[in-house]
């Protein structure tokens, strides 16, 4: 089955979170546009309006949103440093663009004020200015929403919204979608002989070995008190096989310290795939779970597909 070459995106600058306070590289006022409705693996991103930022489902462009009913590249923000004006300008799209509910003519630009509401599909980007006290609040936010506490790992609604988003995508391009499902070996064991301690500090260290295991390949969640699930978009079953034994050996060979006591565990993976093992994210997730119950059955420490 061919695989789907993935379009080259080149993000605009984001609002990332940092406990130091440091935000010197953010203007102490700016631009930026935030999306507040659409997709809920869009919802809370929020791009600096420090360059044009081109708005659309794909393609080298700087804000990609996963809404299917927009262009691939539908609308642009153009700064005009020279007026001090923010421009909107729609790059002829299907369905069209509004600014708070008013049709965008295309190729005719229009003047962005603080506060507008650009609708595009079934999407909503909101243009604004904020200083760096927003940007810290906002981003201390998103992180909130978007990340477990303990591992650092996407929140488990964050990793399902690009889970299916994910699946979407492989429907309409008929590429595979490979899906792990990963569980702790003896990590009850562990918490009751050395404490929760010891086991939470495992737990954030296996999600660290799981995260560079499919960096590039795909994303990882922790769903439950010591299991993990992956997807990897264009992954076929063997693809996938190898990546889980990548994950599963790196999780044995690992030495987990702390306080002086240093102790070694192993994780067992299940492995289904899309189209073979279901068409949507329940039926994988079942198949990857029966799979993960025949690896613990042959012995733990295995990857079963």
């Amino acid at each position: 089955m061919p695989k789907r070459t993935q379009p080259r995106r080149r993000p605009a600058k984001t609002i990332k979170f940092r406990d130091d306070g440091d935000y010197s590289e953010i203007p102490k006022r700016f631009a930026a546009l935030t999306v507040v409705r659409g997709a809920e693996v869009d919802l809370g991103a929020q791009v600096l309006l420090d360059r044009p930022v081109t708005i659309g489902r794909e393609g080298p462009i700087e804000l990609p949103l996963r809404d299917g009913s927009i262009s691939r590249r539908h609308c642009r923000v153009v700064p005009e440093p020279e007026t001090e004006r923010y421009l909107l300008v729609d790059l002829g799209s299907t369905n069209g663009t509004r600014l708070n509910g008013t049709r965008v003519q295309a190729d005719a630009p229009v003047p962005l004020a603080d506060g507008d509401k650009i609708f595009l599909g079934s999407t909503v980007v909101k243009f604004g200015f904020a200083d760096q006290l927003d940007a810290r609040y906002h981003a201390w936010l998103e992180s909130l929403a978007a990340t477990d506490a303990l591992t650092g790992l996407p929140s488990t609604r964050k990793f399902h919204a690009g889970f299916r988003a994910a699946l979407d995508e492989a429907r309409d391009s008929g590429s595979p979608v490979a899906v792990l499902v990963m569980d702790m070996d003896g990590l009850k064991q562990i918490n009751d002989v050395h404490g929760h301690q010891m086991g939470g500090h495992i737990l954030a260290e296996v999600a660290g070995l799981l995260r560079r295991a499919v960096a590039r390949h795909g994303e990882v969640c922790r769903f439950g008190g010591d299991e993990f699930m992956s997807y990897l978009p264009g992954h076929d079953r063997a693809e996938a096989g190898k990546l889980a034994e990548s994950a599963r050996a790196a999780v044995a060979g690992h030495r987990f310290a702390q306080q002086g006591i240093e102790l070694a565990t192993t994780i067992s993976i299940g492995i289904a795939v899309m189209p073979d093992d279901g068409a949507d994210a329940e039926e994988l997730f079942r198949a990857a779970d029966r799979a993960l119950y025949r690896a613990k059955a042959a012995g733990r420490n295995r990857v079963a597909s």
